[in-house]
């Protein structure tokens, strides 16, 4: 025994794995589930898959393999004069369509059987005859066949196309009162009573196979479908044959599908009335009489739903006409008492609203026509003052509150909850006293939807500020933004708003302040202050660009580096042409980068101090002047190189006033180098000096050699 839990209604259920996995119904909304087995983390599990219905009972599919299971069929396609135009939904024995029938251009349900009973020869022929005499059902509570045939291996039923709900929806989105159950039973009842005249079972009554149409009118669908479809899936190896749904199916049918009979359809039908009135489906045979089950349920249909639910066939209701012949004798009972006061037993007239007898109250006995809003007897068929059919207009009523609540519930679980509570406001406003609990119902659906919406706002105000913690400043505003102004937090709406607002502001001016740096190639600046703004907000618009040209600007210096350390050792080397050359690419690509711009001062002083010292060995005292003189004044005032160039230009001045022409030029001065630091080399006191000590080590040479 294991515990399922419908994903519809929520409600937990006890589930066996004789029951097999597969289609199960749960007691408490009438849904169809799929229980499937599924492997994780903690072993094998059974879990409850919700399953698309729709009026036909079945499930939408979108397994390849199932699909193929009925043939490749899709929209267009034209099966004997029936052209295909949307699946409505799939089950376990058929998929069903919506089709035009060609002939008379009106809509039908098509109903396509799975391609492997084409291959089994006891189906085409129990198909080519049962099937007549199903087409032959012609009743106002049975969905009619209009054609069935087969058409490229093929095999399908064209029916009715019932635009409603099934009784399984109704079950799931409200209470249904008593005198609409009573319409509801007394209508399957006859449809049970018309089709057993013709020799037809049913042998899968259910709340997914009745249907109600937008009338209100019950519509019972494939009778006789699951005894043909037992007989395709016969297999004679094995000795059950059973085809039904659990819960409403009678312990006869279970052993095997031919010892079923009329009785057998009265058990499914009496299984219908004890899940309308019981809210769940029979656990043991036979159950707890359905007042036991809720104080709102007369305790004088008992007897009429247990007898229906015996084990033993011989013990039900023999036939449909004695159970609705039952079916109707109840509901003239509870009628007739209806007429009378309850407190004297008198009879009063249709119209009276206090005992004529003993004053007692009967407003009880009275309900609101829903159309014009005036006061008739619960037992009146037409309304006094507008002659509506109340009977009719209640059923039409039920049904379009069903509809309504799932609009409600479907806007709900699309987390459109303002619609969703504007959808069920009208359903507050219905009158008659019949569908007070429709009204109570749909007031708590809106105080739900507003507790559900305030939770979902919640909900997306962590999500944005989750965003906006990431990054995804963007993401975070639209997120605040698409939420109502009046939802209240611990702060302010505007107030996270406007917060998020000024990072996004602050991050796009300090994108703006980057990108003037990269102007001005203070790339580092330029970095630190980008790695801010990706780490506040990765996807602010234009940041993708300007680290794309970070990049570009930290590739060109790499090269700039590479070429200056490249003139540098040329110039070193005495090569200045060559360093020239090497520093044009920088000079071409940013002639602004401030190392280029240091070097290329560098370069012009060295070539400068080059053609002095050239001039100077040469003679040319005048033109040395001119370069030193230029060298100077590219030197930084504070610089120490300035004190030599003038020493060497004094130098100059005074060799070109002095010199003899005959003499040959003496060694040029020294030239300052690009340190600070003087040369000694080059110093011309050193130099007299050197030349003096020679002088006198040349005389004491001499002397000694005249001595000896």
């Amino acid at each position: 025994m294991a515990s399922v839990k419908c994903p519809y209604c929520e409600n937990q259920f006890e589930w066996t794995e004789s029951m097999g996995v597969g289609d199960v119904q749960c007691p408490l909304c009438g849904k169809t589930l799929r229980v499937v087995q599924e492997r994780g983390e903690k072993g094998t599990q059974n879990l409850a898959r919700p399953q698309t219905t729709t009026a036909w009972g079945t499930e939408g599919f979108r397994s390849p393999d199932r699909r193929a299971k009925y043939g490749e069929i899709k929209k267009g396609d034209v099966l004997g004069g029936f052209r295909v135009e949307e699946l409505v939904g799939v089950g376990a024995m058929a998929a069903v369509y919506s089709a035009t029938q060609l002939s008379l251009d009106r809509i039908v349900a098509l109903k396509i059987l799975p391609q492997e009973f084409a291959e089994r020869k006891s189906f085409v022929r129990q198909f080519d005859s049962e099937t007549s005499l199903l087409a032959s059902l012609n009743h106002p509570n049975i969905v009619n066949i209009i054609d069935r045939g087969c058409d490229r291996g093929i095999y399908y039923f064209a029916m009715e196309f019932v635009e409603g709900a099934t009784l399984g929806d109704l079950l799931a989105s409200q209470e249904i009162d008593e005198e609409f159950f009573l319409q509801i039973i007394e209508q399957c009842a006859e449809a049970l009573v018309y089709a057993h005249g013709m020799g037809i079972m049913h042998r899968d009554l259910k709340p997914a196979n009745i249907m109600l149409n937008e009338q209100g009118i019950v519509k019972v669908a494939d009778f006789g479908v699951a005894g043909l479809l037992a007989e395709a899936r016969a297999d004679p190896r094995r000795k059950k044959r059973v085809m039904g749904t659990r819960g409403f199916m009678p312990p006869e049918q279970e052993i095997h599908i031919s010892n079923t009979d009329e009785r057998s359809d009265i058990f499914s039908l009496g299984a219908v009335m004890y899940r309308l009135l019981g809210g769940r489906l029979t656990e043991k045979l036979p159950p707890p009489p359905p007042s036991e089950l809720s104080p709102q349920n007369d305790p004088r249909i008992d007897s009429l739903v247990i007898k229906c639910l015996k084990p033993n066939p011989d013990d039900r209701y023999q036939s449909a006409r004695e159970l609705l012949d039952a079916i109707q004798a109840y509901h003239h009972q509870i009628s007739a008492v209806q007429e009378v006061c309850p407190n004297c037993k008198k009879e009063n007239p249709i119209t009276q609203t206090t005992c004529v007898h003993c004053g007692a109250d009967l407003s009880e006995l009275f309900d609101t026509c829903p159309q014009c809003g005036a006061q008739n007897r619960i037992d009146v068929e037409l309304c006094m003052k507008c002659g509506a059919n109340l009977k009719q207009l209640r059923r039409q009523t039920s049904v379009q509150i069903s509809k309504t609540e799932e609009d409600a519930r479907k806007l709900a679980r699309q987390h459109k909850y303002d619609q969703a509570i504007e959808t069920l406001q009208g359903l507050t406003e219905i009158k008659g006293r019949m569908f007070e609990q429709a009204r109570r119902r749909a007031a708590r659906l809106i105080a739900d939807c507003k507790e559900k919406r305030n939770q979902h706002y919640q909900q997306k105000l962590e999500e944005s500020k989750r965003l906006a913690r990431e990054g995804a400043l963007s993401e975070a505003l639209e997120l605040l933004q698409s939420m109502p102004g009046n939802f209240a937090a611990s702060k302010s709406l505007n107030t996270y708003i406007e917060n998020v607002q000024a990072q996004m502001t602050l991050a796009q001016k300090k994108l703006q302040e980057a990108s003037n740096l990269l102007l001005r190639n203070r790339v580092r600046q330029a970095a630190e202050i980008l790695k801010k703004v990706e780490k506040t907000w990765p996807k602010c618009p234009g940041i993708d660009d300007l680290k794309q040209e970070l990049d570009n600007l930290r590739q060109t210096q790499q090269m700039i580096e590479y070429q200056l350390d490249e003139a540098r050792r040329q110039m070193l080397a005495g090569e200045l042409a060559q360093a020239h050359q090497s520093i044009e690419f920088a000079l071409s690509t940013n002639p602004d980068n401030p190392k280029v711009k240091r070097f290329v001062r560098q370069l012009q002083l060295t070539q400068t101090l080059t053609t002095a010292k050239e001039a100077y060995q040469q003679s040319r005292y005048e033109d040395a002047v001119a370069a030193w003189r230029k060298a100077y004044a590219q030197l930084p005032a504070d610089d120490e190189r300035r004190a030599m160039l003038e020493e060497n230009i004094k130098t100059a001045l005074a060799k070109r006033q002095h010199s003899d022409e005959q003499i040959p030029p003496e060694p040029a001065p020294p030239e300052p180098s690009a340190s600070p630091a003087r040369s000694f080399l080059f110093d011309w006191r050193v130099i007299m000096v050197l030349a003096i000590v020679m002088g006198a080590a040349l005389v004491a040479f001499g002397l000694f050699l005249l001595s000896r």
